[in-house]
């Protein structure tokens, strides 16, 4: 029987260098950016309602993440959550330089920090209480790749680990299509050491192993949506129209059909990669990408004539097929899920793009003066967009902070003034919108520029309807408040009684009318 001493160091023996590195890398970087909100109870406006959540989303095509965040339970508990998150990830990162075979010790770092600090990350950490369910979704993507890349019949568990990252969160689907996409470009550009695994290099065994990939994304997604409809079945319930998820696999919407839509995915693409700021968000960073993408032409075209591609028609044209279908393979989820709103957590596969980048700068010996000039490129380039990065998402987390801050003092005024109103008396009911009027209070979010793409971080307040008042006052003040459904606001909210009150804090904001304490918060004056 072998000790736990001599199994600990089985183990590490055959981890290598390259995981180790690139582990660490992603798990040091990750604290040292994430830390603010892995110490801080700062909520968005979602985290509310999320306290103590079950996870039980499968009316939204998620039947594993209950299952996946169960590990650290299901209260928010920022730095269990962050650290189980963030293990997942620094998984991923080591997983990720495997696939794409980055050996050079500074090239793993940087694909590893860039991994922990790409602003979704920081978009996904406002909604920490899904976070480590989340970055498992993301290791297994990157899992479902690297098993159909290294085995012959791979794309079996491939398929597998595929169906139970969409299980959890479908936003990963395109972070294992763009993956399979750079195992394919390595491939056929002959930079894959493919040959190891299927004996010797030919035409056919090419194809199989591309076509391996297809199987693995044909299987995964067919195995997901049979699971989920067995339980959807199970349970009695039915797909929500919550981001479109109802229309899954319906094929896009729209009069334009399959074209109008792919051109949208094409015109989306390059609008979030230029405009989107997020990859670049300042001139350091437009100027890093631009380096990077300077010094992956250059070395692409090296390898081209190198390696006589175009000699091989049918390889030559998978390739550029492939790099014509990337944009496509990125925004997959347009696809997916037509009616979706397309926020930043649903676009951390950009950052495979500066990843793939360092990845293909950092091969080969690296002898020649050229090489050495890209590698210094990309070392550079790398290092600058982590730290912008990294600035960027610390930027939110300071706005996220004035949000709770200001939603606390704006909450506490407010109640005060509701229990001071002659007639109330605990458990009255109380009618309210979420909206907070912004002629009263103007907005005092300076973190725009930054911040305007990353959902959940930006704004004044966590405040957008009667629910998220109620949570706040009870869970951060202590107190408890009867408020009313929306719909049982219907009738007095378009009435002339309700349009003559003042906004809060004007003296008629808060009043008593037929037994209901109605509170108006917003802007509203009807003609």
């Amino acid at each position: 029987m072998t000790s736990p001493a001599q199994a600990f160091r089985t183990i590490h023996g055959k981890i290598r260098r390259e995981w180790r590195i690139a582990f660490l890398s992603c798990f040091v970087t990750g604290l040292l950016t994430h830390l603010p909100v892995l110490l801080s109870d700062i909520p968005n406006h979602d985290g509310l309602a999320s306290m103590y959540f079950d996870q039980n989303m499968i009316t939204s095509g998620r039947w594993f993440l209950s299952v996946a965040c169960g590990f650290s339970s299901y209260y928010t508990i920022p730095w269990v959550i962050g650290l189980l998150g963030l293990f997942f990830l620094s998984m991923a990162a080591a997983a990720l330089c495997e696939l794409l075979e980055v050996r050079k010790p500074w090239a793993v770092i940087l694909c590893g920090g860039m991994l922990a600090a790409f602003p979704a990350l920081a978009s996904t950490f406002a909604y920490v209480y899904t976070l480590d369910g989340y970055m498992l979704a993301l290791l297994l993507a990157v899992l479902a790749v690297l098993f159909t890349k290294r085995f012959r019949l791979g794309f079996l568990p491939g398929a597998v680990c595929l169906a139970f990252s969409m299980g959890i969160y479908q936003g990963y689907l395109s972070f294992a299509m763009v993956l399979s996409a750079f195992s394919v470009l390595m491939l056929t550009a002959g930079g894959e050491s493919a040959a190891e695994v299927s004996g010797k290099k030919s035409l056919p065994g090419e194809i199989r192993r591309i076509l391996a990939y297809l199987y693995m994304g044909l299987l995964g997604g067919g195995l997901y949506f049979l699971i989920l409809q067995v339980l959807l079945k199970i349970q009695g319930k039915s797909l929500d129209t919550y981001q479109g998820i109802s229309g899954m696999l319906a094929g896009p919407d729209g009069g334009g059909g399959i074209f109008s839509a792919g051109a949208e995915m094409y015109r989306d693409f390059f609008r979030f990669t230029i405009r989107g700021n997020v990859l670049f968000q300042n001139v350091f960073s437009a100027g890093a990408g631009i380096l990077l993408l300077g010094a992956v032409l250059v070395k692409g075209l090296s390898l081209l004539r190198k390696r006589k591609c175009w000699k091989n028609p049918l390889t030559f044209g998978i390739m550029v097929m492939v790099l014509l279908l990337l944009p496509v393979a990125t925004n997959v989820i347009l696809i997916v899920s037509p009616g979706v709103n397309y926020h930043l957590l649903m676009r951390y596969q950009w950052v495979l793009y500066p990843v793939g980048a360092v990845a293909l700068l950092s091969g080969g010996d690296g002898g020649k003066k050229r090489d050495i000039l890209l590698e210094w490129t990309a070392l550079g380039a790398a290092v600058v967009l982590v730290f912008c990065y990294g600035i960027t998402d610390n930027i939110a987390y300071a706005n996220l902070q004035k949000r709770y801050e200001k939603t606390y003092a704006y909450c506490l005024r407010l109640l005060d003034r509701i229990e001071q109103t002659e007639g109330y008396y605990p458990g009255i009911p109380v009618a309210m919108v979420g909206v907070v009027g912004d002629e009263q209070y103007p907005v005092t979010d300076i973190t725009l520029p930054v911040t305007s793409g990353m959902i959940g971080m930006n704004g004044d307040v966590l405040l957008y309807t009667g629910e998220n008042y109620r949570i706040f006052m009870q869970n951060y003040l202590g107190a408890t408040l009867n408020i009313l459904p929306a719909r049982a606001m219907e009738e007095m909210y378009y009435s002339e009684e309700y349009a003559a009150m003042d906004s809060f804090p004007g003296e008629n904001s808060v009043r008593i009318i037929d037994g209901i304490l109605y509170v108006k918060t917003e802007n509203s004056v009807r003609e």
